[in-house]
């Protein structure tokens, strides 16, 4: 499977990548909003798992400073959902609730509103931490997402 992980905790970034080591997948990361833009136009992805909270774009030296989109993994949602894209996603989260359309809606309830949005590909909603069962349910995610 071709994955994309758009995340931009190094630490998050790195478990992420050690629960799926072991099927053999391609992963390609992204770290802010444009680095997920700019993988998404250019190539296609049968699963993305998908921070909501990103920052705008990749720090550099001397650079400009990135500022926190607490809502910019949505403008990627958006593009996929807007282009009738295939992928399959995940969205993992630290945070109990996503903010959508004004309002900090819980984990739980955010697949059934985005679907009633017509974001249908949303294949699960996993809230991460220090314990397996996100990882758990994740690898699930996967395995029924095709």
């Amino acid at each position: 499977m071709n994955i994309l992980i758009v995340e931009d905790d190094s630490f998050k970034l790195q478990a992420i990548e050690r629960c799926l080591a072991p099927r053999g997948d391609t992963i390609a990361s992204a770290a802010s909003l444009r680095s997920a833009m700019t993988a998404l136009e250019n190539s296609f992805f049968d699963f993305i798992i998908l921070d909501m909270a990103i920052p705008s774009h990749t720090s550099e030296v001397g650079a400009i400073d990135t500022y926190s989109q607490p809502v910019g993994g949505l403008d990627v949602l958006m593009f996929i959902a807007s282009n009738d894209r295939p992928e399959q996603i995940v969205i993992l989260t630290q945070y109990p609730t996503v903010e959508y359309d004004r309002a900090h809606i819980r984990l739980k309830d955010f697949i059934q509103i985005l679907r009633d949005d017509g974001i249908t590909n949303v294949v699960d909603v996993v809230r991460f931490g220090d314990d397996t069962p996100w990882s758990e349910a994740l690898l699930t995610a996967l395995g029924e997402a095709h």
